[in-house]
């Protein structure tokens, strides 16, 4: 009867384990989601998006305003988001302790989520992020050579489950990991991730505006007016439920 009770205990612990809820963490610390034009310094439908998205994957969305990544800080963390700084005026570069904790993070199993943007927007080598994304053979350079609002899409693969249409207007050069979306305009590198044996996951992204749930149904490609711009790719949305939903997978 002892052993009958000591198994059931062990089958109850086991199925509270498998129920347990994930949690999402969307880093604000940064200065993510804060631009410098004048009436757009934040995206107020973003967190709430994401809050969505996180319910419908069965996870908690916790969000990060100002404290620094260390490893206390992620320790209940499932997946972080991080997407990029849009204004190198206002940027909070990442601290070394930062650095090392998102690489470690990573090689521990943790799953991260990583966007920068052009250099107009974000200074890279001063933010650090290449300190990151370099562990895991994935670099970003110098802005990519093109007009606005050219769009990019994804692959199917084993991240997306359509070929989704996606924002891209000002964004750098990425190389490594492997591919998972492009631009439509001489195929530069979008986004890529790596997984590591450990169940260890890293995605990067050359552009945020995906991670910003920007474009619109009616956007037209290489047609621009400033901010004002009905951005070409409707599928942002899908894009980044995908991912948050790969990245939870364990």
């Amino acid at each position: 009867m002892k052993n009958l009770f000591t198994i059931a205990l062990l089958l109850l612990a086991l199925t509270s384990c498998d129920h347990a809820q994930k949690t999402i963490m969307f880093d604000l610390s940064h200065s993510q989601c804060r631009g410098i034009e004048p009436g757009f310094e934040t995206y107020p439908k973003v967190l709430p998006a994401y809050q969505e998205m996180a319910q419908e994957l069965g996870a908690t969305l916790i969000v990060n305003e100002d404290s620094e990544i260390t490893p206390q800080l992620l320790k209940k963390v499932d997946v972080l988001v991080m997407l990029s700084p849009l204004s190198n005026q206002l940027q909070k570069d990442l601290t070394e302790v930062e650095k090392k904790t998102l690489v470690n993070y990573v090689k521990k199993g943790g799953s991260l989520l990583f966007f920068v943007d052009d250099n107009h927007r974000v200074d890279l080598a001063r933010y650090g992020a290449n300190d990151v994304t370099r562990a895991f053979g994935i670099e970003f350079g110098e802005d990519v050579p093109l007009p606005g609002n050219v769009g990019a899409v994804s692959f199917k693969n084993e991240i997306f489950k359509e070929r989704y249409e996606i924002p891209y207007s000002g964004a750098c050069v990425m190389t490594g990991g492997t591919p998972v979306s492009v631009c439509m305009e001489g195929g530069w590198l979008h986004g890529s991730y790596v997984t590591l044996k450990n169940g260890g996951k890293f995605f990067a992204g050359g552009d945020t505006m995906v991670g910003l749930l920007l474009g619109y149904e009616d956007g037209v490609r290489k047609v621009t007016n400033g901010m004002e711009t009905h951005w070409w790719g409707k599928d942002s949305r899908a894009y980044m439920t995908d991912l948050l939903e790969w990245a939870l997978k364990k």
